[in-house]
């Protein structure tokens, strides 16, 4: 009986696992961000979403209508102060992401 490598089946499945991972891992942060966001009407909290892409998953704070999420992240040259809530998301959630994509990783490569 000849061995076979496993490698390339692994790998196969590897994009898809981590893909979806990578998205759990965005809406993570998303549902963070939007406890976190400063409320004045909604509009804000109601636009953050995620969005993927082949690469993975982005979480956007606007849409076509809802674009001052930057403004009140960062906060703006004319003297707004800046209120984060996407980068603490990130920030907060960031072992659990990264225990999803490695959960997806290790159960795709057993």
């Amino acid at each position: 009986m000849a061995l076979q490598s496993r490698l390339p089946e692994i790998i196969a499945a590897l994009d898809p696992a981590v893909h979806a991972a990578t998205i759990a891992g965005g809406e993570m942060v998303a549902e963070d961000a939007k406890r976190r966001v400063p409320v004045v009407t909604g509009d804000l909290r109601d636009a953050i979403h995620v969005e993927t892409t082949p690469e993975g998953a982005a979480v956007i704070a606007g849409d076509n209508k809802v674009f001052w999420g930057n403004f009140v992240e960062h906060g703006t040259a004319t003297g707004a102060a800046p209120h984060p809530f996407l980068i603490p998301a990130l920030e907060d959630n960031r072992q659990s992401i990264e225990q999803v994509v490695a959960d997806a990783i290790r159960r795709e490569s057993e």
